[in-house]
């Protein structure tokens, strides 16, 4: 859409000139590395278009990711296999650089990376290779190695952002007006469970269940 949107504005119209085809997601495997609550979400989403979604998560038992119409599969076979692979996993130990040369050398040719998970789980040295080589087809990071958002006097030196076939974004593909309004409103309505004896409905450790901080 930004290559077209970028051919209209400079009169470069589809008639004049050639550009790469499209291709359509039916029939294409759509693959999200973690199967959490968001996961879920997308993939429920994904499957409108007609694609066959794959999920790997260590964490899950194969039949909680088949109750959700989605083909549970191991790590080497969603990088292998995916002509959309989502990463929505968290950064840990494990995933960090999880997506290094090894792993994007094993990725289609055709295939597009989608980061809407934490930034050092992909290299970016190795993601700027993978694309600028043809390893991959494209990719779209709502995140970097480096986070934008969290530099002082940033400024877009990374080579990722001189290559046509990468879309990013600052780490906001949470932002709407709406999702603001509902964690400002979470927050509060957790803060009053927890001020009247209640048990808060997401708690990051034990405190409201009689543990330590």
């Amino acid at each position: 859409m930004s290559e077209l949107d970028h051919l209209v504005r400079t009169r470069m119209l589809p008639g004049a000139c050639r550009f790469g085809m499209t291709r359509v997601w039916r029939g294409r495997v759509f693959g999200l590395l973690s199967f959490g609550a968001i996961a879920r979400l997308i993939a429920e989403r994904a499957r409108a278009f007609g694609v066959e979604v794959w999920a790997h998560d260590p964490f899950l038992d194969e039949s909680e990711i088949r109750a959700h119409q989605v083909r549970p599969v191991s790590f080497d076979r969603l990088v292998e296999g995916a002509d959309f692979l989502v990463i929505q996993a968290p950064l840990t130990p494990e995933t960090h650089h999880a997506f290094d040369r090894t792993t994007l050398r094993r990725m289609k040719p055709t295939a597009v990376l989608i980061n809407t998970g934490r930034g050092p789980i992909v290299e970016d040295a190795a993601l700027y290779q993978a694309l600028a080589e043809g390893w991959i087809a494209g990719a779209a990071l709502d995140d970097l190695e480096d986070e934008p958002a969290k530099q002082r006097d940033w400024r877009p030196r990374n080579p990722l952002f001189t290559l046509p076939n990468v879309i990013i974004t600052p780490h906001a593909a949470y932002y709407s007006e709406q999702s603001v309004t509902t964690v400002r409103r979470i927050a509060a309505e957790e803060a009053v469970r927890v001020l009247t004896g209640q048990r808060a409905h997401s708690p990051v450790n034990d405190v409201t269940a009689g543990g330590s901080g």
